[in-house]
């Protein structure tokens, strides 16, 4: 993961956090999951997460510790990355 004080991106996936104008924390959007604002540990695990599930491996038990740190599942995030991914034509 690549980090700086306004975004956190990956070489990994595609997938990105950033950090949202200079709001208090929360203050960070994961691309996977916008809907809500993340404080930057939880972006961190979030990308991490993201990374996890877009492995052709198994996710594993980190990504489960992740995924109930984050109040998800690592179905429902593998789920969410597999439909952003064939929305931008990738299958």
């Amino acid at each position: 993961m690549y980090e700086s004080s306004r975004s956190i991106t990956s070489s990994a996936c595609p997938e990105w956090a950033r950090r949202r104008n200079d709001r208090a924390e929360p203050a960070w959007e994961l691309s996977w999951w916008p809907e809500r604002l993340f404080t930057l540990e939880q972006a961190q695990a979030g990308m991490e997460l993201a990374e996890l599930c877009s492995s052709p491996e198994e996710p594993g038990a980190r990504a489960e510790v992740l995924a109930r740190e984050l109040g998800t599942s690592v179905k429902h995030v593998m789920a969410v990355l597999h439909q952003r991914m064939m929305e931008r034509g990738r299958p």
